[in-house]
């Protein structure tokens, strides 16, 4: 046939071999239904956490339920040995390490810090669950030979504990409330973990109980997010009903609702617009939080003041934030990552892989940043703002 290359394949001839379900396959048809089912799950895969620890690690959880962990140097190295580019049609690198059905569901939050000298990760998420794991075994699985031909690999958690079931009429008992976000008061040795009932549980990491040691309660809807003032023995938390409450950790009460979309309009109490509260970051000295708005706004609150100091017009939701030295660092519903300084002058706008972001992480170290979110991948920025790399999680 006239402009057909002499040897080439007869085009239908193809397209009946790749889609002709009456053809032979080299698979069985469960197989082929497994292969299927992961591609259509990778393309709707979301990492909702991620978090650095270790010298030269990245931990991140998505909705698959699996946590994928990093070695830093791993991927520079294979970055700088592909030239930034290759022939493979997935050119991101993958984890070192996989550990499937950390949760039953998806994982909404990755945290790290030091317990006893040791350092800990704890992730949560939909089941209910937050799970505790040794850095030093996730590490040494990382590193393994066998890990390193298998990538899945079992780890044994360290402890966990499951939020309340709430009790019903004629001794029924309610759905386990999800996890949201969890923060980590170290000097008290507390877990706070923040539960789709409304109820922020507090755990007591030294002793293990099973049931929480303290409830911070207040809020009308789910809750998105938590931070520990620990120099204050406070936490910070926000939510669906459009408010962020301080409680005082030592008497489990309540100091301040702020009504974070209408704050600098001098209306600090209520219950809230109706502009959830997505998420919420203290600064290093823990005299400012930035509290994000689904309205489309960050709230900077003083709490020398006891006020809203300042308010940050956001193009779309914010749905994570960082505050770094005299800059707040906020990505939401779009792909791209804002820095302001505290004046609410914007300083950088930086393109990301993902369409929507859902986590921040920062590594001082390394000057690295971390933004991950939809389509299953983790953007690594250099402090230049250069992207380095693109990391997928399984």
């Amino acid at each position: 046939e006239e402009g057909t290359q002499p040897g080439a394949p007869d085009v239908d001839t193809m397209s009946v071999a790749l889609f002709d379900c009456t053809s032979a396959y080299d698979t069985t048809t469960a197989e082929y239904s497994a292969v299927v089912r992961e591609e259509a799950a990778r393309a709707t895969r979301t990492v909702y956490a991620s978090v650095f620890f270790g010298e030269n690690y990245l931990a991140c959880g998505s909705s698959s339920g699996s946590l994928s962990v990093f070695n830093l140097d791993d991927v520079l190295r294979e970055q700088r040995g592909s030239g930034g580019g290759t022939s493979s049609p997935d050119p991101s690198p993958h984890p070192s390490l996989v550990v499937p059905n950390a949760h039953r569901g998806a994982v909404y939050s990755v945290i790290a810090f030091t317990l006893q000298g040791s350092e800990m990760l704890c992730s949560a998420g939909e089941d209910g669950r937050s799970v505790l794991w040794r850095a030093s075994d996730l590490i040494a699985a990382a590193n393994s030979k066998a890990t390193r031909s298998e990538r899945t690999v079992a780890v044994t958690p360290a402890g966990e504990f499951k939020n309340p079931q709430e009790s019903k009429a004629r001794g029924a008992l309610g759905p386990v409330p999800e996890t949201t976000a969890l923060a980590v008061d170290p000097t008290r040795g507390t877990l706070l973990s923040a539960a789709g009932d409304g109820v922020c549980y507090g755990w007591d990491l030294g002793e293990g109980r099973d049931e929480p040691t303290m409830r911070l309660r207040g809020h009308n809807d789910l809750l998105h997010c938590v931070a520990a003032r620990v120099g204050a023995n406070q936490a910070v938390t926000g939510s669906e009903d459009g408010t962020a409450r301080i409680h005082d950790l030592r008497s489990e009460t309540c100091s301040h609702v702020i009504d974070v979309w209408r704050a600098k309009e001098g209306k600090s109490g209520g219950h809230g617009s109706g502009a959830w509260v997505g998420c919420v970051a203290l600064d290093k000295a823990e005299n400012w939080a930035a509290m994000g708005c689904g309205g489309g706004c960050i709230t900077m609150w003083s709490f020398a003041a006891g006020a809203c100091a300042s308010r940050l017009p956001t193009a779309a939701p914010p749905q994570a934030l960082r505050l770094t030295g005299q800059h707040v660092m906020a990505a939401g519903a779009e792909p791209a990552v804002y820095r302001w300084n505290l004046a609410g002058e914007q300083i950088s706008r930086q393109p990301c892989t993902p369409k929507s972001v859902f986590t921040l992480d920062l590594q001082p170290q390394r000057s690295l940043t971390a933004v991950g979110g939809t389509s299953g991948s983790v953007d690594i920025f250099s402090e230049l703002g250069t992207r380095v790399t693109t990391l997928r999680c399984l």
